[in-house]
C-alpha cells in the first residue's frame, strides 16, 4: 500500500490545460519539423493531449464504472510507457453482489439502499464541480480543449477531444446550466436566447440586431478595415487565421454539444452560434478550403443529422448544393461525414429509403469509405460517386433519431453500414460478395473487407467495433425476428399487438402491408442461407476478433448477439466452433462480482454456448471444450433472469454432453448439476421441464442420480410426472423412460416399489392406451422382475400378468392392429411393446 498525496482540482485543471496546446498543431507532412514525433499519419506526438483526456475522463466520472474505464487507459499507458507492473484498486470494488443483499435483514437493505443513492448523488455533484471548473472562462480550460481540436491535424485526435467535451456537459444534467457554461465559447451575448422560457429573448435579439447595423453604417469603411485586419491576422502559433479558428473552435463546440447535450447543440447551431449566426459561419467552414475546418464541418453536419430538431437546419445547405462541396474533398476524413449525413437524413426520409437505387448509391459510398485508408490517392469508383451526389441533391428532412460514431472515412463508412444494413436488400447484396460498380479489379468484396478490418490488430478495442459488430448482428437476422424481440418482457405480444393494428386498417391498406411483406423477402429460409455465406467468409472468426479485443461491455453484447443469432443456425455451428466461437465464450470471465451489465454479457456468452452444443456431436469437441462448457451451462440453467428459451437450450446441451461418457457426468455433479436440473423440473414451462427430464435421464446409472432417485420424496415426484401423461405427455414419457432405465439398481428397485403409489402408477399406465408409455412401463415391469424377491411381488400384486395375457390375446391377431390405424412409426412402436407384454406374461408365469 502505497500513500499518495491528494492532488487539488486546480493543479489538475492547469495540468489538463497545458496538455491541450502541446504540440497538437505539428507533423505537418509537408513540413521538415523534427521536433514532433509522427505517427504515420501526417499528425504530431498526441500522447500528452490523450493523456489528458484520460485524466479529465477519470476527474469528472459521475460513476463508478466510468471511473474504473478511465483508470484502466491511464493505467494501458503508464505500462507501455514504463517496463514496471502497477496494479490499482477498482473504484467498484465494494460493490455489494445480489447474494450479499439477499442475506442482508430489511433495515440493512434499507441503509444500504440509502448509502448507494447518496453515493451516487455525492460522485454526480463531485462530477458537475470538476466539469464546471475546468470549463470555466477563468481556468480556460475548455478553450484550450478547442483549440486543440482547431489546430490538430490528426482528425481521430480531433474526434477524442469532441467526445470528452460532450461527455464533460453531459454531466449537467439541465440545459440551462449548459448553455450558461458554453454561451462565452459560441460567441453569445445571451444564453437565454431562443429560450421559450424568456418571452423577452426574442425581441432583445431583433433590438441587438438593430443596434448592431445602425452602428455599422455609421462607419462601413471602419468595419471592412476591421473585417480585412481580422481575416488576414494570424494566431500566435501562425497556423490558422484567428476568425477562422475562433469560427473553428465554435464549430467544434457545437457538434460536440450536439454529440453530448443534442437539444442544447440544436439550440447552439440555431441561435447561440455567434448569436445565431451558426448556420452561415458552417458554411464558411465549408468553403475556407482548410482541411481542418471542413473536417470540423464535416462533424457538424453529420451530428446534427442524428438529431431531429437540428436536422432542418440543414435543409439550406442541400438545396445550395454545398454539402457536394464536403463529399468530393480529396480528404477521406472530410468527405466521410457528408456520406454519414447523407445515409442519415436518407434513411429518416421515407421516400428516399424506399427507393433501392438511392440506397445503393449510399451503399457504394459507405463501401469506397472503407477502402479510402488502404487506397489513398485513388479515385473513388465513378458510380459510387455519382449514386451519392445524386442522393444528397434528393436529401430531405425528417423525424429519425441516429447515434453519432467516428469521424475517420473507415470508421465513417461502417457507421454509414450500419444504418443501410437494416434493408432487406442491402442485407442480401452484402451477403452474396456485393462490390460497386467500376471497383478496381482484385478488390475485396464489401463483406471481405469488413472482415478484415475486424481481423486486424486491436480492431476490438477500436470505436468501429461497435459498428461492425451492428452490421454483423443485422445481418443475421430478420425484420420478423427483430420485431418480436422488441415485445419480449412486455405485457402485450407481437401477435396481439399485429391485431390491434389491424383494426383500424382498412381492406387495401392490409392487402399493402401483406404485399410489402411478401416483397420484403426477409424470410427464415433466406436468413439462414444468408447465415450460412456469412459463416463461410469468417465472419463468426471475425466476430471473435473483435471479442478477445474489445473492452467495452455494449459491443462485447452486440457480438454476443450476433453470434447467438448465427448460432440459431444449425448448419453452422460446427464451422462456429471451428472459428472460435465456442472457446471464446467459455473464456467470458467476469470475476466473482460482475456489474449488471456484465451479467447480461456472461449470459449471452452462456446462451451461445447452449446453442453451439445443442446439436453438436462431443465426440468432436477436445475434452477442456467438453468439460469447459458444462460449469456456464448449468450456471444459466441457475439464472432466474434468463430467458426460457436460454434454459431450454442449455437443458438440450446439458442433455446431449451427458450422453457422452462419465467424463461428462461426473462434470456435472461436480458443478452441483442434479440439483440445478432438479429445480428447472418444476418450471412453469412445460418444454423447460421435458428438456430437464431428459437431461436427468441421461444421467442414469451414475451413482449420484442413482442416490438422487432413490430418495422417497424425489421418487413421489417422478411418479406424479409419470402419471400426468393427459397435460404433459412429452414431460410424463421422459420420466416414466428414466424409471425404466434406473430400474437395473437393485437399490432403486427396492426404493421404487416400496413407494405407496407404486400400483397406481403401474395399473394407470398400463390401460392409459398410449403406446410409448406402455413401452415403457412394461420395461420397468420387466426389469423388477428379474430382480426377484419383493420387487417380483410388488409386480404381481399390480396385475401385470392378468393384463399381459389378455392384451397378447388381444392384438396377437394382426388384423385387430389394422383397426387401429396406426402410422409406421407406430406400428413399430406396438410391435415392440406387443413382444415386450409376451415376455412379462411368460416370466409371471
Amino acid at each position: 500500500d502505497h500513500n499518495f498525496p491528494e492532488v487539488d482540482p486546480s493543479s489538475v485543471c492547469r495540468v489538463a490545460s497545458a496538455a491541450f496546446l502541446w504540440n497538437c498543431d505539428k507533423g505537418d507532412p509537408e513540413s521538415n519539423d523534427d521536433a514532433s514525433t509522427t505517427n504515420g499519419n501526417g499528425s504530431g506526438d498526441t500522447r500528452v493531449p490523450r493523456a489528458a483526456l484520460d485524466l479529465l475522463s477519470a476527474w469528472t466520472a459521475a460513476d463508478l464504472d466510468a471511473l474504473d474505464a478511465a483508470s484502466e487507459a491511464c493505467a494501458g499507458i503508464s505500462s507501455s510507457s514504463s517496463s514496471s507492473s502497477s496494479s490499482y484498486v477498482k473504484a467498484s470494488h465494494h460493490r455489494i453482489t445480489p447474494e450479499e443483499i439477499r442475506q442482508m435483514k430489511p433495515r440493512q437493505v434499507a441503509a444500504h439502499r440509502k448509502r448507494e443513492a447518496e453515493y451516487r448523488n455525492a460522485n454526480l455533484q463531485r462530477a458537475i464541480r470538476h466539469t464546471s471548473m475546468f470549463c470555466s472562462k477563468e481556468t480556460g480550460g475548455l478553450d484550450h480543449m478547442l483549440t486543440c481540436a482547431a489546430r490538430a491535424k490528426d482528425h481521430r485526435l480531433r474526434r477524442e477531444v469532441g467526445l470528452q467535451i460532450g461527455r464533460l456537459v453531459s454531466n449537467l444534467e439541465e440545459g440551462d446550466d449548459v448553455k450558461k457554461l458554453v454561451a462565452s465559447a459560441l460567441g453569445c451575448a445571451d444564453w437565454k436566447v431562443g429560450s421559450d422560457k424568456d418571452g423577452k429573448s426574442n425581441l432583445n435579439k431583433e433590438l441587438h440586431k438593430l443596434t448592431i447595423e445602425e452602428l455599422d453604417g455609421d462607419d462601413e469603411e471602419k468595419d471592412e478595415v476591421d473585417k480585412e485586419e481580422k481575416t488576414t491576422e494570424e494566431d500566435e502559433e501562425g497556423k490558422l487565421p484567428k476568425k477562422l479558428l475562433q469560427t473553428m473552435k465554435r464549430g467544434q463546440l457545437t457538434a460536440s454539444l450536439l454529440i453530448g447535450k443534442p437539444e442544447v447543440g440544436t439550440w447552439a447551431l440555431k441561435c447561440g452560434w455567434s448569436n445565431g449566426n451558426g448556420v452561415s459561419e458552417l458554411k464558411d467552414l465549408i468553403s475556407s478550403n482548410d482541411p481542418r475546418a471542413m473536417s470540423i464541418a464535416s462533424e457538424i453536419v453529420s451530428a446534427a443529422s442524428s438529431v431531429e430538431s437540428s436536422r432542418p437546419l440543414l435543409s439550406a445547405l442541400v438545396e445550395e448544393g454545398t454539402l457536394e462541396d464536403l463529399l468530393i474533398h480529396p480528404d477521406a476524413d472530410v468527405r466521410s461525414g457528408a456520406a454519414s449525413c447523407a445515409a442519415k437524413i436518407g434513411l429518416a426520409s421515407k421516400a428516399l429509403s424506399e427507393d433501392r437505387g438511392e440506397v445503393m448509391g449510399l451503399l457504394d459510398v459507405a463501401i469506397e469509405l472503407l477502402f479510402d485508408e488502404t487506397e489513398q490517392g485513388n479515385d473513388i469508383a465513378p458510380a459510387a460517386n455519382e449514386n451519392a451526389l445524386s442522393a444528397m441533391k434528393k436529401l430531405p428532412t425528417s423525424s429519425n433519431r441516429f447515434p453519432e460514431t467516428e469521424s475517420t472515412s473507415m470508421d465513417r463508412g461502417i457507421e454509414v453500414m450500419a444504418y443501410l444494413a437494416a434493408k432487406t436488400f442491402v442485407k442480401e447484396e452484402l451477403a452474396s460478395g456485393y462490390a460497386p460498380e467500376g471497383s478496381p479489379p482484385g478488390r475485396k468484396t464489401a463483406l471481405q473487407r469488413l472482415v478484415e478490418i475486424a481481423c486486424a490488430p486491436n480492431s476490438g478495442d477500436a470505436q468501429m467495433a461497435y459498428g461492425l459488430a451492428g452490421i454483423f448482428n443485422l445481418l443475421s437476422v430478420s425484420v420478423e425476428t427483430l420485431r418480436k424481440e422488441a415485445f419480449v418482457g412486455k405485457e402485450i405480444t407481437k401477435e396481439q399487438y399485429d391485431q390491434l393494428q389491424a383494426l383500424g386498417k382498412t381492406e387495401e391498406e392490409k392487402e399493402a402491408a401483406a404485399k410489402k411483406d411478401e416483397t420484403e423477402g426477409d424470410t427464415p429460409a433466406a436468413v439462414s442461407e444468408r447465415i450460412r455465406k456469412l459463416a463461410n467468409a469468417n465472419v463468426p472468426r471475425a466476430i471473435v476478433k473483435l471479442l478477445e479485443g474489445s473492452n467495452s461491455d455494449a459491443t462485447q453484447e452486440k457480438l454476443l448477439e450476433g453470434m447467438n443469432r448465427m448460432a440459431s443456425e444449425s448448419s453452422v455451428r460446427g464451422l462456429m466452433i471451428q472459428q472460435g466461437c465456442l472457446s471464446t465464450c467459455l473464456n467470458m470471465d467476469k470475476g466473482e462480482k460482475p456489474s449488471d451489465a456484465e451479467k447480461k454479457i456472461l449470459r449471452q456468452a452462456r446462451s451461445c454456448i447452449a446453442k453451439l452444443l445443442v446439436t453438436t456431436d462431443p465426440n468432436i469437441l477436445t475434452v477442456s471444450q467438453r468439460s469447459g462448457s458444462i460449469g456456464p451451462l448449468i450456471k444459466l440453467i441457475r439464472d432466474n433472469d434468463a430467458l426460457d428459451l436460454m434454459h431450454f437450450e442449455a437443458l438440450l446441451s446439458i442433455t446431449n454432453l451427458a450422453s457422452f461418457g462419465d467424463e461428462t457426468k461426473n462434470r456435472i455433479v461436480a458443478q452441483n448439476g442434479i440439483s440445478a436440473l432438479g429445480y428447472a423440473m418444476f418450471s412453469d414451462h412445460e418444454m423447460v421441464r421435458q428438456a430437464a427430464t431428459e437431461a436427468m435421464c441421461n444421467m442414469v446409472p451414475h451413482p449420484d442420480m442413482m442416490e438422487y432417485l432413490s430418495k422417497p420424496d424425489n421418487l413421489r415426484v417422478w411418479i406424479a410426472f409419470s402419471l400426468d401423461y393427459e397435460d404433459n405427455y412429452e414431460c410424463a414419457r421422459a420420466a416414466v423412460g428414466c424409471l425404466a432405465m434406473a430400474c437395473p439398481d437393485p437399490e432403486f428397485a427396492k426404493a421404487l416399489v416400496k413407494c405407496n403409489n407404486f400400483r397406481e402408477m403401474v395399473r394407470t399406465l398400463m390401460e392409459c392406451g398410449q403406446v410409448e408409455l406402455m413401452h415403457r412401463v412394461l420395461a420397468l415391469i420387466a426389469g423388477l422382475i428379474e430382480h426377484g424377491g419383493d420387487c417380483r411381488k410388488a409386480v404381481e400384486a399390480t396385475g401385470a400378468g392378468q393384463f399381459c395375457d389378455a392384451y397378447v390375446v388381444t392384438y396377437q391377431d394382426k388384423s385387430k392392429i389394422k383397426e387401429l390405424n396406426f402410422t409406421p412409426s407406430q406400428r413399430e412402436s406396438f410391435a415392440s411393446t406387443l413382444s415386450l407384454a409376451k415376455e412379462v406374461a411368460r416370466l409371471l408365469r
